[in-house]
C-alpha cells in the first residue's frame, strides 16, 4: 500500500521563469511559466491531483515550487538538478502578435523599459535536431519517475526531447493499460527523423502537433495538405492525431472512427498568447479521460485553451466563475465542423 494518494493524472514537461513583453508592451518578468505549467493549469479545470514530472535547476525559485503544492498537486516528481540548466524564456509579441525570442535588450528599450537584471547573460536557445543517443539536461529518465506515478492512469508528454518521449512512454506503458498523449517536441520534428517516429507514437492514444512542427517534418515529403500529413501518422498506429494551426484553429483525425473534425477557438479577447497548446493538451487529456470520446477531448482542450488567453497572470487561467467551464463546453458543441 503506497503511503501517497493515487493521482490520476501525470504530465512531463518543462518548467521556465518567463520574461514576456505583451502585445502593447508590457512587460511580464520572471513569471513562472513553460509547458508543464501551462497543462496543468488546463488539466486543472477538471482534477486537482495532478503529478508532475520535470528537471530544474538550482535558480528556479521553491516557493513557485511551494505555490504547485498549494494548488493541491504533486511535486515529488520534479527533481532539482546541479546541472547546468538555464530556465529563462523570453518572448516578445507585436502589437498584431508577430513574435521573436532574439535579442531581449533590444526589445525592452525599444518599448522604453527597464531592462530586468534577471536577464543579464541571457542567449536565445538555437534550434538543433535532437540526438538518438545523448541525454539533455532536461532529459527525463526513468528514476526520476516516483514508482506510484506508474500506477496512474493518464500521462501527458508536454514537448521534450526525442529520447524523453521514446523511452519514457514505454517505462509508463509496462505498468498496465494507460492514457497516453503527447504533444511532439521541436528538436524530432525534422525530416531525419520520420524513420523513427513510428515506433514513438505506436500505442499511444494522441499526437498533438502544431501546424509549424508538422510542415517541418513533411517538409521533403512535398506534402502540402495538414489531413494527408495526420492521415501519415495515424497510419503509424496512434488512435487520435491533433494539428493546431497558426490561427488557433484544431483539426482532429479519428482513425478509429474514421472523422475528420475542425474547432475554431472559443471566441474570446486573446490578451495573453504563451501557454496555450499546452494549455490545450492538459484540457484534452481530461476530455478523453471523462468521456471516452475524441470530440468532447477536442472540445475541454479549447476550453481550457480559452481561459489562458484571457490573462497574463500565470495563476488567472485557474480561477474562473463556477459553472464557466461547463458554459463554455455547450458552447463550443455549435462550433465543431466535420470535414
Amino acid at each position: 500500500m503506497s503511503e501517497f494518494p493515487y493521482l490520476p493524472y501525470i504530465l512531463v514537461g518543462s518548467l521556465t521563469r518567463d520574461f514576456i513583453i505583451a502585445p502593447g508592451g508590457k512587460p511580464l518578468n520572471d513569471i513562472q511559466g513553460g509547458h508543464l505549467f501551462y497543462a496543468a493549469a488546463g488539466l486543472y479545470h477538471w482534477e486537482k491531483q495532478i503529478g508532475l514530472v520535470s528537471r530544474i535547476g538550482t535558480r528556479y525559485p521553491d516557493a513557485w515550487l511551494e505555490k504547485l503544492k498549494q494548488f493541491g498537486m504533486d511535486i515529488r516528481g520534479i527533481k532539482k538538478t546541479n546541472l547546468p540548466i538555464d530556465q529563462r524564456f523570453f518572448i516578445s509579441y507585436s502589437d498584431h502578435g508577430k513574435k521573436t525570442n532574439q535579442q531581449p535588450l533590444a526589445h525592452y528599450a525599444e518599448e522604453g523599459l527597464d531592462f530586468p537584471k534577471e536577464l543579464l547573460g541571457y542567449t536565445a536557445p538555437v534550434f538543433h535536431d535532437d540526438s538518438l543517443t545523448e541525454r539533455t539536461s532536461q532529459t527525463i529518465i526513468a528514476r526520476d519517475i516516483p514508482a506510484d506515478y506508474l500506477d496512474s492512469r493518464c500521462i501527458h508528454f508536454c514537448p521534450l526531447d526525442f529520447l524523453t518521449h521514446n523511452l519514457i512512454t514505454q517505462h509508463f506503458l509496462q505498468h498496465g493499460q494507460k492514457i497516453i498523449t503527447i504533444e511532439a517536441g521541436d528538436g524530432y520534428m525534422v525530416p531525419s527523423f520520420l524513420k523513427y517516429l513510428p515506433n514513438l507514437v505506436h500505442g499511444i492514444n494522441a499526437f498533438i502537433t502544431s501546424e509549424s512542427k508538422i510542415r517541418r517534418l513533411f517538409y521533403e515529403k512535398r506534402i502540402e495538405d495538414l489531413w494527408q500529413m495526420a492521415d501519415e501518422v495515424s497510419n503509424w498506429g496512434v488512435d487520435l492525431v491533433v494539428i493546431m494551426k497558426e490561427n488557433h484553429e484544431n483539426l482532429l483525425l479519428d482513425a478509429v472512427h474514421h472523422k475528420r473534425l475542425r474547432l475554431s477557438a472559443y471566441s474570446t479577447k486573446r490578451i495573453n498568447l504563451v501557454g496555450i497548446s499546452s494549455a490545450f493538451c492538459g484540457g484534452f487529456l481530461a476530455g478523453l479521460n471523462e468521456t471516452y470520446d475524441p470530440v468532447m477531448a477536442l472540445i475541454y482542450g479549447n476550453v481550457a485553451a480559452s481561459f489562458v488567453f484571457e490573462g497574463n497572470h500565470p495563476y488567472y487561467s485557474m480561477d474562473v466563475f463556477p459553472g464557466l467551464t461547463e458554459a463554455r463546453i455547450d458552447s463550443m458543441k455549435q462550433h465543431l465542423v466535420m470535414d
